[in-house]
């Protein structure tokens, strides 16, 4: 398995994975749709780093991927603060449960922002957004699915 959990590092010592050199933990950008400190996982429901995702990190991102690996997002409260267990000075100083870097499947699945596969870019259902539709966000086509239907994603082998 290529993403695995840290893969990227953290904030203060970023790790470059092979295939996926433009994403660095701790990123910014200036036009995040995708995610402004988004946290990163993958299909095991383990943390792989957190940062901001544009157009383009999600474009990149489809194309690396391997076919059986998953990227999925969760945003920034579900991702961290919710972990939180003493604020510190600074977000990276903060103390946070042992489950912060690997909250498991269920809990991926359920926060789940985007889950981006080889073959597209998906959403939770939510409010009038159905699963079984889709819409076009930056220009790229973004597929409504449910909870249930991303567990399945999580679990299968390819």
């Amino acid at each position: 398995m290529l993403l695995e959990k840290g893969c990227f590092g953290h904030e203060f010592q970023g790790k470059k994975i092979p295939g996926f050199e433009f994403l660095t933990c701790g990123q910014i950008r200036s036009h995040e749709t995708f995610g402004h400190n988004s946290g990163w996982y993958n299909k095991l429901g383990e943390k792989l780093g957190w940062g901001d995702l544009n157009k383009e990190d999600v474009k990149k991102i489809i194309k690396a991927l391997p076919a059986d690996e998953l990227f999925i997002t969760l945003g920034e409260q579900d991702s961290f603060w919710n972990f939180v267990t003493e604020i510190g000075m600074i977000g990276s100083l903060c103390k946070t449960r042992t489950s912060a870097e690997a909250p498991g499947i269920h809990y991926v699945a359920e926060h789940c922002r985007y889950l981006i596969k080889k073959d597209g870019i998906y959403i939770k259902e939510f409010y009038s957004k159905k699963a079984g539709d889709s819409y076009e966000l930056e220009g790229l086509k973004i597929h409504i699915i449910s909870e249930k239907e991303i567990l399945e994603q999580m679990v299968s082998k390819v």
